[in-house]
Parts: C-alpha cells; sequence; structure tokens
C-alpha cells in the first residue's frame, strides 16, 4: 500500500468516534418510555378530568330537576288552594260547601333519590350543622305527602259530587243555601257527613302545610345543593337555578293558611274528642 492511501486510511479512522452506549442505545429506550409515561399520564388526567366535570353535570342536573318539579308541585297546590282561599270560615258546614270540585291534572312527583346521594353529609359534620335539605329522607316524606294529597283530593272531589247530589235531590234549590247539620244529615245521612266532614279538613291542612313545604324546599335546597358542586368547572353549562317569590303579593298571599276550624263542632259532627281529632289531623309540620 502506498504511502497517500495509508495516510487516507488514517485519515477515515482518526473520524470514526468511540461507542457511545448511553447515547446509542439508553437514551433512545429511555426517551421512548418516558413519552409513553407522559402521554399516559396526560390521558389518565384528562380522563379524571372529565370524569370529574360529568359527575358536577349530574349533580346541577339533579338539583335543576328537583327545583322545577318542586315548583310544578307548588304551583299545582296554589292553583287548587286558589279556588277557596279567603273563603273559609271556622264552621266545618261552610268550609264543606265553599270548596267546590276542583279538577286538575298532575303528576305525581318521580320517587327517584339516587341522583340526590351528593347532598348528604359528610362524616365529619355535626348533627347541630345538618341543613334540612341534606336529609334524603325529609325530601322523600315530602313527595309521599304530596303524591298522598293529590289522592286526596281526587277522593274529596269524588265525594263532593255524591254530597252536591244528595242534597239537591232532598232539598233542591234550598240546597244553594246555608242548611242546618239535620238537614245536611237527612239529606247525606250521619256516615257520610262523617265521612266527608273529616278527608275535607285533611284536605285543607295538608294543602296548607305541603305548600310551605314546597316553599321552603324552592328557597333553601339549591342554595344547600350548590355548595356541594364545583360550579366553576361548570361555567360553559349552565347554572343553578335559583328561587325567589319576589314579593309578589299573590303568591305571598296564597301561602298565608287557611283559618282552623272550630274544634268543638267538628268534634260533634265526628263524633271524636277534640284532642283525638286534632292529634289524628297533625301533618308533622
Amino acid at each position: 500500500m502506498d504511502q497517500e492511501t495509508e495516510l487516507l486510511v488514517e485519515a477515515i479512522t482518526s473520524l470514526k468516534s468511540e461507542p457511545n452506549y448511553f447515547k446509542d442505545y439508553a437514551f433512545p429506550i429511555a426517551s421512548a418510555f418516558f413519552t409513553s409515561i407522559l402521554g399516559a399520564a396526560i390521558a389518565y388526567f384528562t380522563l379524571r378530568h372529565q370524569e370529574g366535570v360529568q359527575i358536577e353535570k349530574e349533580k346541577m342536573d339533579a338539583t335543576n330537576k328537583w327545583t322545577l318539579n318542586a315548583e310544578e308541585a307548588r304551583s299545582t297546590l296554589f292553583a287548587m288552594k286558589g279556588n277557596y282561599h279567603g273563603e273559609l270560615n271556622e264552621n266545618p258546614f261552610q268550609r264543606i260547601m265553599s270548596i267546590p270540585s276542583i279538577l286538575f291534572k298532575a303528576k305525581p312527583l318521580t320517587e327517584d333519590f339516587q341522583g340526590l346521594s351528593f347532598i348528604v353529609p359528610v362524616g365529619s359534620d355535626t348533627e347541630d350543622e345538618i341543613p334540612k335539605w341534606s336529609q334524603i329522607p325529609r325530601v322523600r316524606i315530602m313527595v309521599s305527602n304530596y303524591n298522598y294529597l293529590l289522592e286526596l283530593w281526587e277522593q274529596r272531589n269524588t265525594l263532593n259530587e255524591q254530597f252536591k247530589s244528595r242534597v239537591f235531590e232532598v232539598h233542591g234549590d234550598n240546597g244553594r243555601m246555608a242548611l242546618s247539620k239535620d238537614e245536611i244529615i237527612q239529606a247525606v245521612g250521619q256516615a257520610f257527613l262523617v265521612t266527608f266532614t273529616d278527608l275535607n279538613e285533611r284536605v285543607i291542612r295538608l294543602t296548607d302545610d305541603i305548600i310551605l313545604e314546597l316553599d321552603n324546599f324552592l328557597m333553601e335546597f339549591p342554595k344547600y345543593a350548590k355548595s356541594k358542586i364545583q360550579v366553576k368547572r361548570l361555567k360553559r353549562y349552565g347554572s343553578i337555578l335559583m328561587h325567589s317569590n319576589n314579593e309578589n303579593p299573590v303568591i305571598l298571599e296564597l301561602l298565608k293558611k287557611s283559618p282552623d276550624p272550630d274544634s268543638q263542632i267538628l268534634s260533634e259532627i265526628i263524633g271524636e274528642p277534640e284532642e283525638a281529632i286534632r292529634q289524628r289531623h297533625a301533618t308533622g309540620y
């Protein structure tokens, strides 16, 4: 090999670097590994964020659904009470005659409480700090009593039609006037009068109490539920429906309770002690 060839070989050899195992092998493997870890982490936290947002959406949807349902139920009872509010006095006979058969079409409230699990207080809450509407049993009782009240109004409508029919059949046009106890018993019988009077007083009392309970729910439940929802995560989704009566004179008037019946006359009609009747008509509100 001539001298020029040897020099060329040496020059080429000198350009060849020493092997770097970290750069040639470890770094590409580590780079691929950490890229995979980073991608998995991003995917994990993105999924967690989406799941968190979805949970908050479900909370807001449940809150708004219950608020709207309660508002509809209260409006139904307002419409019914509006047929006799301000017309009742303490006389049970007058109270029977003053309330007409009330036609209504109302759906019972759906007893679906699973979506309300988020309102249950955490274990660190003390009993004194537990808000009224954080208790699902309280919501369940309100719903159950409202649905029961709708059934009672339907029963009262049926008895009222029978009552009017019998009274006019016996007394004719005089049935439009104030009748005495004996005249009413002559037309409908003692047993019917007892049943109708008792039912009439129950629907009056329960209607008042459920209206006030629904009104309190509308005022307090959305505010409490909001404290359990991460609203900041839902700025682009919607908002929690808050309720206010806005000092509406019609609403404020219908929120007033009807006068209580004369307990002595009621006792004479039904044939039970006054205290026993009061306890039986008590609603727990």
